[in-house]
């Protein structure tokens, strides 16, 4: 399979470390990179002294699917969760308001969830369903391994051990690997004709298989590919002036990829800078 995670790197709504709900940070191993973009969560349990009042956070479309977990160390309870691709935002609560709790999550691309994955990935799309029904007999591990084992980097080593008996090569279908190289080489600019033929698959087929394997369509997944990237060159200012986006985005003006992207992110580009650095 290509690498494909060297033609996308996915960033969140907050860039400057201090406002988001993530506390620590860690890349997979050669390995699972392919497949896995990171894993996230808290350092330790929280503590009383620890506790802080924190206002939701935005959670944008990133292009990745996550399995979290969070931990309640107080009652030995572990709630789950399987959060699927997403083409609009959302908000979310920090653990850090509540004392004995942790979290732990994997953050898999959305073309690498498929390589583990049990069943369709289409029941997941836009929602935060059941971790067993997609990823069958996960919870049993993780509920035990995440309250016998509070330190993130050993979470992370035996989450490690774990996938890598897991991984599921025969799950790999070429059609969609082609398509999306093409997409994520263009940054999502393609039409869904440029696609098929680059593709040599019919649309129809195209869309089946897509649906299929990543429970969106053709037309999504450009979409998804193309803000992600945009506002990436938003983000680390690689742009002079906004027509300089809609020129290398192929919008057709400047109304066009503002309304592309308040749809994305619910904001202008302005302010989700001021966001992201705040």
């Amino acid at each position: 399979m290509e690498n494909l995670r060297l033609l996308l790197k996915p960033i969140g709504a907050y860039l400057s470390g201090t406002t988001s709900n993530v506390m620590s940070y860690c890349l997979p191993c050669s390995l699972l990179s392919p497949y896995i973009s990171s894993y996230w969560g808290s350092e330790r349990p929280t503590t009383e002294e620890s506790i802080q009042d924190f206002e939701p956070s935005l959670i944008i479309p990133d292009a990745c699917v996550d399995i979290i977990f969070t931990i309640d160390h107080a009652n030995g309870i572990v709630h789950s969760g399987f959060c699927g691709i997403s083409d609009h935002s959302s908000y979310a609560w920090s653990i850090k308001d509540r004392p004995d709790m942790s979290r732990f999550a994997i953050q898999f691309y959305f073309w690498g969830a498929q390589y583990f994955i049990s069943d369709s990935i289409v029941k997941s799309y836009n929602t935060y369903i059941n971790v067993e029904t997609c990823f069958s007999g996960w919870v049993n591990y993780f509920e035990k391994m995440l309250l016998e084992v509070v330190n993130f980097q050993e979470r992370v080593k035996l989450t490690e051990q774990f996938l890598k008996d897991k991984i599921q090569q025969h799950h790999s279908n070429q059609n969609v690997m082609n398509a999306l190289s093409h997409i994520l080489h263009v940054r999502g600019t393609s039409s869904v004709k440029e696609t098929c033929n680059y593709a040599v698959v019919s649309q129809r087929q195209l869309e089946r298989v897509f649906n299929d394997y990543l429970g969106m369509s053709i037309k999504k997944v450009s979409d998804l590919v193309r803000y992600q990237n945009l506002w990436q060159d938003i983000a680390f200012t690689k742009f002079r002036t906004i027509q300089d986006a809609v020129d290398k985005y192929h919008y057709v003006d400047q109304a066009h990829l503002l309304n592309d992207f308040r749809k994305f992110h619910t904001m202008t580009p302005g302010e989700a800078l001021k966001l992201a650095w705040c």
